[in-house]
């Protein structure tokens, strides 16, 4: 009996030695996304608003390097998603729609993959490592918008493959990504779109 507990007993240490801690893992997450010149990954973007119970689901391909991000959303239609110099563009191709608008600063960095670090240091942070991979829970500590946040990262890599946030509405969205890229050089036609004749341009 004694055998068994202190092989229990080591077998935790060892768990506990083997983890990281919270500071450690964002510490990588910095390192790793600050490290890359460019990012590329197809992308399944899933929104589920509570008030209408209802879930909407989008696929196609993320790119961006520091300053500018694109989004192309190639199913159930066409959408283009464009933040650089401060400015959010988004064309819906169903309702031939152009929404244009000014973003804070903050929010400029916003995208999937840097929503995390914008976070982290603002938030209650609860770690789960299994297999090789991280479920990270954020609770934002006083936020009107987003009340949690959760994300999926492979340790080994810091790599972030999917990320969630609810806002105080009860409304979900979620990001997984795959075939990713990184440092790779991205097609100039990615940050060239000509939009079509005759659309109806918002400005917000």
């Amino acid at each position: 009996m004694k055998r068994i507990s202190l092989f229990l007993s080591l077998w935790l240490l060892m768990l506990s030695l083997a983890a990281l801690s919270s500071d450690e893992l964002y510490n990588k997450l910095q390192k790793t996304y600050s490290g890359f010149s460019s990012f590329q990954a197809a992308i399944t973007q899933e929104n589920r608003f509570a008030q209408l119970n209802k879930t909407l689901t989008y696929t196609g391909n993320i790119y961006f390097t520091p300053g500018k991000m694109v989004i192309r959303y190639d199913k159930p239609a066409f959408q283009r998603l464009q933040i650089t110099g401060g400015y959010a563009e988004l064309y819906d191709a169903g309702s031939k729609t152009l929404f244009r608008s000014r973003i804070r600063p903050e929010f400029g960095k916003m995208n999937p993959v840097e929503i995390l670090q914008l976070y982290w240091k603002k938030s209650k942070v609860t770690l789960q490592e299994s297999k090789g991979v991280c479920a990270v829970s954020l609770i934002p500590n006083d936020d009107p918008l987003i009340t949690s946040l959760s994300a999926q990262i492979n340790v080994n890599s810091g790599i972030i493959n999917s990320l969630a946030y609810r806002d105080a509405n009860g409304n979900k969205v979620s990001y997984s990504f795959s075939k990713i890229k990184t440092n790779a050089a991205i097609p100039a036609a990615v940050w060239k779109y000509t939009y079509p004749k005759n659309i109806q341009v918002v400005q917000q």
